[in-house]
């Protein structure tokens, strides 16, 4: 049995109708078994001194807990190059918000992450797009705010994902940096939903004074 029959034969013991008719609620597609994430990290960090990099290259994934199995093992390679190589291609299988979100390779070199973003920010793939935002948010070191709130300001892709990934981002960036990027609000260039929808999270938070949600609210476009 070759490696993908393994790891679908695990899934299979492993899977829940129950879980799998919630998960597909919430994520059209691709067909989702019922697998817990816990149970896929660690199916992933004891299968992963077993393979070589080009059976991880060659796993074509179908269900939704493959793509998710996919990149955790990405997750896992210790060299660099290695690893972006791999993340690099598989960032434009990736089917639906829960794996973009979910994949958060880490580099020693910061070169790589800067590959990957700019590459993510140049996609024309509604996920491997929402995957810049996301991505941008474990390592706000790579970019400076004012470049990233230039790349909110001129975004002109008005797919939901990526709408909703950069108005998350930015309002993390708000919370995080005591008030950035008020002023871009204030300005008028996001799109109407992304500028309501970063407001709307900021104003969801537990970290936001009530005077500064108060004074955010005036700020939203009717």
């Amino acid at each position: 049995m070759d490696v993908k029959g393994e790891f679908l034969e695990i899934l299979d013991g492993l899977r829940s109708q129950k879980l799998a008719a919630f998960s597909q609620k919430l994520i059209k597609s691709p067909e989702i078994l019922g697998v817990k994430t816990p149970e896929l990290r660690r199916l992933a960090k004891q299968n992963f001194a077993r393979l070589n990099l080009e059976q991880i290259a060659a796993y074509e994934p179908f269900f939704h807990e493959e793509f998710m199995l996919k990149g955790f093992l990405i997750m896992l390679v210790k060299d660099d190059e290695a690893k972006f190589k791999l993340a690099s291609e598989f960032v434009k299988t990736m089917p639906n918000w829960a794996v973009t979100d979910g994949f958060e390779p880490k580099f020693t070199e910061a070169r790589y992450v800067d590959a990957l973003l700019k590459q993510a920010l140049c996609s024309n793939l509604e996920y491997e797009k929402r995957f810049f935002y996301v991505y941008f948010m474990r390592n706000f070191g790579a970019l400076s705010l004012e470049r990233f709130f230039e790349i909110c300001a001129e975004e002109k892709d008005e797919r939901y994902y990526v709408q909703m990934a950069a108005a998350w981002c930015l309002a993390e960036v708000f919370i995080k940096f005591n008030g950035a990027g008020r002023e871009l609000l204030e300005s008028g260039r996001l799109s109407k939903f992304t500028h309501n929808k970063t407001i709307s999270k900021i104003r969801d938070s537990y970290r936001v004074p009530k005077d500064v949600k108060d004074a955010l609210l005036e700020l939203k476009i009717k």
